[in-house]
């Protein structure tokens, strides 16, 4: 874990300079550990360039940088944005898997997503075709609100086809990514976007991949973090589930029921519901327990998991 202190203390034009800067990561970094304030004309230029072409950014250090990438050893120096930052402050779930994903996969992966943004829970995934389009498509669908962290440039669609679908999360959630407008998408920087999504993930799942799958690399990323991690069972014959396999066999939870799962993670978030219900306008309703229910779909799910503690969370905000 970095130490935030530390990063807030730097003048925060060094830590511009040394974010900007087209050096590799680790040179950049040192630079701004030693206070580096001199730099060439040449890249005073280039900087002041990025900085003008890329008007929504967060520095390491910055009050408004995501608290949860100071738990990485090497943080972004830099973050853009276009959509609702603050979105990183709310309780949240990774969901990534397989580009070519099977029915099975996709449709649990709808029914998952479905449930935790009806509930409040932040989905975030990496934009890429499969699983993680699944997982942002259907939580637009329902209102509520996901962040795609990209492997490119904020300007750039990549993939193509979901043109239309990073605009709307544009407009109603969070797209982040480390790379500045233009930069286009290369095979190593997916691993990367795949540590920022367990970085800032409060669980992960996986709901299907492959031995070779990159959705394991971020829930290995997750495991060195902290995150706990979550994955669906597959069919033992079945190569595009293998992945997922593993990870249960090494150690991560298995899901084998909906409801079970929404009811933990309701029991460790009960004001996750409180985020819903401003995004829905019905915080004049002031709403009973019985009708959250009807409301957000819950009545499946077991007590003791989560009404004890939902029901404290709304005694505080609806005395």
């Amino acid at each position: 874990m970095c130490n935030k202190i530390m990063y807030e203390s730097i003048n925060r034009e060094i830590r511009l300079m040394a974010a900007f800067h087209a050096c590799e990561y680790k040179i950049c970094h040192r630079s701004m550990m030693m206070n580096r304030r001199s730099y060439d004309a040449k890249e005073k230029r280039i900087i002041a360039k990025m900085a003008d072409e890329n008007r929504r950014y967060t520095l390491i250090g910055d009050e408004d940088y995501p608290e949860k990438l100071y738990d990485m050893e090497w943080p972004p120096l830099a973050l853009y944005y276009e959509g609702d930052l603050k979105l990183l402050r709310r309780p949240s779930i990774g969901i990534v898997g397989a580009r070519n994903c099977s029915g099975y996969g996709r449709r649990v992966t709808m029914d998952l997503a479905r449930s935790f943004a009806r509930t409040g829970f932040v989905i975030i995934s990496g934009g890429a075709r499969g699983i993680d389009t699944a997982a942002h498509k259907t939580v637009l669908d329902e209102d509520g609100k996901t962040v795609c962290v990209l492997g490119c440039g904020l300007d750039i669609s990549y993939p193509g086809e979901n043109k239309d679908m990073f605009s709307r999360i544009r407009q109603e959630g969070l797209l982040l990514s480390e790379y500045p407008r233009g930069f286009s998408p290369k095979k190593w920087t997916f691993p990367m976007r795949n540590r920022i999504i367990a970085a800032l993930s409060d669980e992960i799942i996986v709901t299907e991949a492959a031995k070779k799958s990159g959705s394991l690399h971020t829930a290995s990323y997750g495991e060195e973090l902290n995150r706990p991690v979550h994955a669906i069972p597959h069919e033992m014959y079945f190569e595009g589930g293998s992945g997922t396999n593993l990870l249960i066999e090494m150690g991560g939870h298995i899901i084998i029921s909906k409801e079970n799962i929404l009811g933990d993670l309701l029991m460790k978030n009960p004001d996750v519901l409180l985020w819903r219900i401003r995004d829905l306008n019905l915080m004049d309703f002031n709403p009973t327990m019985d009708e959250l229910e009807k409301i957000f779909s819950l009545s499946r799910i077991k007590e003791p998991y989560w009404k004890e503690a939902l029901g404290k969370a709304l005694n505080r905000h609806f005395p």
